[in-house]
């Protein structure tokens, strides 16, 4: 393969794989196919909103992202999204004045003095007729004057710390379901549920429609997958297609990084076809490539001077079982900490291990709800889980075929009748 071409495949497949940035367009989002329906019908019902919620991680800004494509494709027009990313320091005045900056009315207007000339006009941002300090009733009150349908999408509301923000929000969303505003709020944040996210929420509730991200099934990562490597004109072996499901945990930021890495491996080895060597090269890549605040926090919570099996209890809980939310029980490490260990442990064997992971000392790796006897733990950072993974492969603590053993049999699992 000459150089030049290798350049034009490695572009190609930077364009269908996007690790380090939320989906934007149509023709690369994959799978989610519930979750967006359950959106588009919440912005053809005037009066309905909607709160997206779920880790880390999972999709919820590309989702997001790809609403306007989605509208133009099924011919609907009518329509005009913003999108808006709170910081900690947002407040509920910013985040309008960033939304009304990027909508606009026309305002028309006579000539000066006595002429002929025809009637002027000038399109004017929305932001110059807020007041100083903003009601939801100022809001409502602008998005009714907007000509075509607003949609309007609050990203990372979680990150607000002021909590009248919260309470002003959901004061909007009553007041334009109230008036039957032909305007659609979507809030999204990473939250457990509409409780953690929302303050105030029960008085909004006939106006809200809660829809949750859970992570991707293994067929909506097998769509990623696919759907990157036809775009970047290249063949992917089934070998390679299942572990790189397995190794992302759900998670599409690890399904386009593996498959980059792997692709970019198949390119250097003179091919366009992905084949097992190029999933290990990958594995490689992303642990050596990894944040320095993914290994710091990885490195804190497995250090210790005395032998332990820290680091096997973190593999396994990274192999464990979950919930849609990402939380797993004790019991849940029994079968990944066998594989891992080749030794059978009881609960009490490692639970003092999952406490630790939970305290300051190890860095807060993971973190813990419920009561006593009852505890479910996840991790805090979603992507530490695959890191933990490919780590784990790296230094021979598991091999890539029992990864997937272990996936598979927690998906049977899963879909075993009650």
């Amino acid at each position: 393969m000459e150089q030049q071409e290798k350049y034009f495949y490695q572009a190609k497949l930077s364009g269908a794989f996007t690790p380090s940035a939320p989906v934007n367009r149509l023709d690369l989002f994959s799978g989610r196919k519930a979750q967006l329906d359950r959106v588009l019908n919440v912005i053809f019902q005037r009066g309905q909103h909607a709160v997206i919620y779920g880790e880390r991680g999972v999709g919820k800004t590309s989702l997001a992202n790809i609403i306007s494509d989605w509208l133009k494709s099924l011919e609907q027009h009518n329509y005009q999204v913003v999108r808006y990313n709170c910081a900690a320091t947002s407040t509920f005045d910013s985040i309008w004045q960033g939304v009304f900056k990027e909508l606009s009315f026309v305002r028309n207007f006579q000539a000066a003095g006595f002429t002929n000339q025809p009637d002027q006009s000038a399109t004017v941002p929305m932001s110059m007729l807020l007041p100083t300090k903003i009601s939801s009733e100022d809001v409502r009150f602008l998005l009714q004057q907007v000509g075509r349908h607003p949609i309007v999408v609050i990203d990372e509301f979680d990150r607000v710390k002021d909590q009248a923000a919260s309470t002003l929000v959901a004061d909007t969303i009553k007041s334009l379901s109230d008036h039957s505003v032909d305007a659609t709020l979507i809030i999204i944040g990473v939250a457990d549920s509409i409780d953690d996210l929302i303050a105030e929420h029960r008085s909004i509730e006939r106006a809200i429609v809660q829809i949750q991200m859970p992570r991707m099934s293994d067929d909506e990562v097998l769509q990623i997958i696919d759907k990157g490597f036809q775009r970047a004109e290249m063949t992917v072996e089934n070998s390679v297609r299942i572990h790189i499901s397995a190794l992302s945990q759900g998670l599409p930021h690890n399904a386009h990084e593996l498959s980059l890495c792997a692709g970019f491996s198949a390119i250097e080895n003179d091919r366009t076809n992905v084949e097992f060597s190029d999933i290990q090269a990958a594995i490689k890549s992303a642990v050596e490539n990894a944040q320095q605040t993914i290994v710091s926090t990885y490195t804190r919570a497995v250090s210790s001077p005395h032998q332990n099996i820290y680091k096997e209890v973190l593999l396994a809980a990274a192999l464990a079982r979950t919930d849609e939310l990402g939380y797993f029980a004790a019991a849940d490490l029994k079968e990944p900490l066998r594989v891992v260990t080749a030794k059978r442990y009881g609960i009490d064997g490692y639970m003092r291990h999952l406490r630790e992971f939970c305290s300051e000392q190890r860095g807060k790796i993971l973190e813990q709800k419920g009561e006593r006897r009852r505890f479910r733990f996840r991790f805090r950072d979603s992507i530490m889980e695959p890191f933990v993974i490919m780590r784990g492969i790296k230094e021979r603590l598991i091999s890539e075929e029992s990864v997937v053993e272990l996936e598979q049999q927690a998906t049977r699992t899963l879909q075993s009748p009650v």
